[in-house]
């Protein structure tokens, strides 16, 4: 026997004493929870991601199967894609994206470097700026920089007549600036979450060898390298399936991105949908170049980093000089990508005849109160957006551990379904539910999900977990196996050695990964325009409601109300946190004063 063969010693070395271990009960290995969960995870994404996208890819290639056409197969939507003015707007979002995600980086990069290793004056509010972006939906920004800089905007009814600014963020500048500015709060995000597991050691090492501090950053930021790119990728896929900027600003710009021909062509009668399939083709491809450039770039290499013996990085001290011109820099940045478009929301909502003068009322805000049903979307939307980041981030935490481990071809499959879903805009992931789960097969099999608050859900949180996956991976790819195993060492079982070795390590990421997934779900438009219950609107198909039908200053102080519940349940999250989290856990990932 084995045990009689090896020392006591060297067993309890063995991923944490198997023999002790309450999973050595329960039975062969191939029925052991850790083997079950994998092939569950994969039957999740197969039947809410997969079989979802699929229906609607396939709707280019084979219309008749789903009664939009009479053709088996074809090839003629497809070609159709790569034609006329589809053409230029796929090749319009390629080269948009690709800029926004490369200014979204560099960008967010300093952003995050300066608010977790320096004393940079106002680094305890970068966070929040950051969050407070994330909740704007991308429509408002461009809403106030179109009415800043538009003809009789208020750029000209100050006295500044200048054109040439009117022609410039009218134009793709503006829509490659407003997109690159989308893109900043995933890189700060992804990259901070990274950087408050980098400890102190790899800087003290090479200046202990005589490099600079600039020679050090050079060492620091190949450890970086799975947060970089999964920023990069994260900008790119979120720039590329954007809808906002794409319906005001480009539309009104007259440079057309791929996401509204995809609305054109669903939106048109009658509607082609086979059309949007193939456009949606063209879009998942085009992800396969960041997928392949990561993948190439991180292949062979590890990146595990964060160990019991991890030192808490000090934060360096700016010089005066150092800090007027980073505290300028953040002003300065906080101002464009939240002055312009908080002015354009609330002014929006204080005026009571929009456009004609500036006088500011509380007419809106009095008449939205006065409607009936205004708390019945809000609580939807708030109890959505608890149970979808709930889930979210407990299969996001099971994805990005999946994707850290060694490259196989079932993880880089699994990494391409998730970032080209990333990739779909909203409206075409939601008529691949409609296609999906309005088949005659499901009715058999007695799945009548269509139009239920449960499809909407499952939605959300398909949507939205691909995403989530990439913004935690930079972190789970930090942890050593080491966190788990002495917890098992000492006799803990797989769930305990769990909480006390690995939950304290990344519990920060975690709390920002599910604060991240309920903002995005409270003000989430296309999904639910497509798939909401009937008689059972969220916050945003009622403000949807109400900036269709002529109250467009209701609509507006809507938002800015929805906005501010989202910010204050962000805030108080944090501040719990803060308050209620043990003590070593919020030391985890700080720093102290140099």
């Amino acid at each position: 026997m084995t045990s009689t063969q090896t020392p006591p010693s060297a067993l309890a070395g063995r991923r944490g004493a198997r023999s002790s271990s309450p999973a050595s009960g329960l039975g062969p290995a191939w029925l052991r929870p850790a083997r079950l969960g994998r092939p569950a995870f994969w039957l999740i994404l197969c039947a809410f991601i997969l079989l979802p996208c699929a229906c609607f890819l396939a709707l280019c290639l084979s219309p008749r199967l789903f009664d939009q056409g009479s053709q088996w197969f074809t090839l003629t939507y497809l070609r159709q894609s790569l034609t006329g003015s589809t053409a230029v707007a796929i090749v319009n979002s390629l080269w948009v994206s690709a800029s926004a995600a490369v200014i979204g980086l560099l960008l967010g990069f300093p952003v995050a470097w300066l608010a977790a290793r320096t004393t940079m004056p106002g680094r305890r509010w970068v966070s929040g700026g950051m969050w407070l972006a994330l909740l704007l939906p991308s429509w408002l920004p461009a809403t106030g920089w179109e009415r800043l800089v538009q003809q009789d905007g208020v750029m000209y009814r100050i006295g500044l007549d200048w054109p040439w600014v009117t022609h410039l963020v009218m134009g793709p500048f503006g829509v490659v600036l407003l997109l690159g500015l989308r893109c900043v709060p995933f890189s700060y995000l992804a990259i901070s979450a990274a950087l408050n597991g980098l400890g102190q050691e790899f800087e003290d090492a090479a200046r202990v060898h005589g490099a600079s501090r600039w020679q050090a950053l050079r060492l620091i930021v190949p450890i970086l390298a799975p947060a970089l790119m999964s920023a990069l990728a994260i900008g790119f896929a979120e720039s590329i399936s954007d809808f906002g900027v794409a319906a005001t600003l480009a539309y009104n710009s007259n440079f057309t991105l791929a996401t509204y021909a995809l609305y054109a062509a669903i939106g048109n009668f009658p509607p082609s949908f086979p059309l949007a399939a193939g456009m949606s083709w063209l879009l998942v491809l085009a992800v396969s170049v960041p997928l392949f450039l990561q993948a190439r770039a991180l292949r062979g290499r590890s990146y595990a980093i964060l160990s019991g013996r991890t030192r808490q990085a000090v934060r360096r001290r700016l010089s005066r000089l150092e800090s007027a011109l980073s505290a300028t820099g953040l002003v300065l940045f906080f101002l464009v990508l939240l002055g312009i478009p908080g002015f354009g929301a609330v002014s929006g909502s204080l005026l009571g005849d929009y456009g004609s003068t500036f006088s500011l009322t509380w007419v809106n805000y009095q008449a939205l109160f006065r409607q009936p049903g205004l708390l019945g979307p809000l609580e939807r939307s708030m109890v959505y957006g608890v149970i979808t980041a709930s889930v979210t981030v407990f299969l996001g935490f099971i994805a990005a551990r999946l994707l850290s481990q060694r490259r196989t071809a079932a993880t880089g499959a699994m990494d391409f379904l998730l970032l080209a879903s990333v990739a779909l805009p909203g409206v075409v992931f939601g008529a691949g539910y409609i296609f999906a789960y309005n088949l005659p097969v499901m009715s058999t099999l007695h799945v009548d999900l269509y139009q239920t608050v449960q499809l909407l859900v499952i939605a959300y949180v398909a949507s939205s977990l691909p995403t989530n996956a990439r913004v935690l991976v930079g972190s789970v790819s930090q942890l050593q196996a080491s966190l788990r195993d002495a917890a098992r060492t000492h006799g803990a079982g797989a769930v305990v050695a769990w909480a006390r070795g690995v939950l304290p390590v990344i519990s920060r990421p975690l709390l920002m990964a599910w604060l991240y997934t309920f903002c995005g779900v409270f003000l989430e438009l296309p999904l639910s325009q497509l798939l909401y219950a009937p008689g059972s609107p969220p916050a945003a198909i009622a403000i949807e409601d109400n900036l269709s039908n002529y109250h467009y200053g209701i609509g507006m102080a809507q938002a800015v109300l929805a906005a501010s519940i989202a910010f204050a349940v962000v805030g108080a999250a944090l501040g719990a946190y803060r308050l209620f989290a043990p003590a070593g856990w919020r030391r985890i990932g700080g720093t102290v004063r140099g």
